[in-house]
């Protein structure tokens, strides 16, 4: 049994409208986040597009490899890349990975291939650690 398992989506906050860059991509958001309402007892700041490149009926996809779920997402995304550059140039942009673990080794690597395509897009990686006893 695979100890480690990942989700990831490209995540785009700021003073945007989801549902703009929802019409502009053409693809389905995962999550949506709009300034202004409450959230866990807070109200946002910030509105917040997600992607994770999952079916609708699916929240998000989880890979076996971070770079699995990473190549996957590239994929959808290179040809809408003069779309989201807008998007990357102007607003907090990033490549959210969530990496679930059940123990301490391990962890997730990049081929070469993938650091030139992410580098390509000029979005950070933020990888978020989550551990669990499962």
């Amino acid at each position: 049994m695979n100890s480690h398992r990942y989700t990831v989506q490209l995540r785009i906050n700021g003073d945007i409208v989801p549902d703009d860059i929802t019409l502009e991509l053409g693809l389905e958001p995962n999550r949506v986040r709009r300034a202004g309402t409450v959230s866990h007892g807070r109200i946002l700041e910030r509105s917040l597009w997600s992607y994770s490149g999952a079916s609708p009926e699916v929240f998000v996809r989880e890979w076996d490899t971070l770079e699995e779920g990473l190549l996957h997402l590239l994929d959808e995304l290179v040809p809408k890349k003069d779309v989201l550059q807008h998007y990357i140039d102007h607003y907090d942009t990033v490549w959210w990975c969530g990496h679930f673990q059940s123990g301490f080794d391990g962890g997730p690597t990049f081929s070469k291939a993938l650091l030139l395509q992410l580098a390509s897009f000029g979005v950070p990686v933020f990888i978020d650690n989550y551990f669990s006893d499962d």
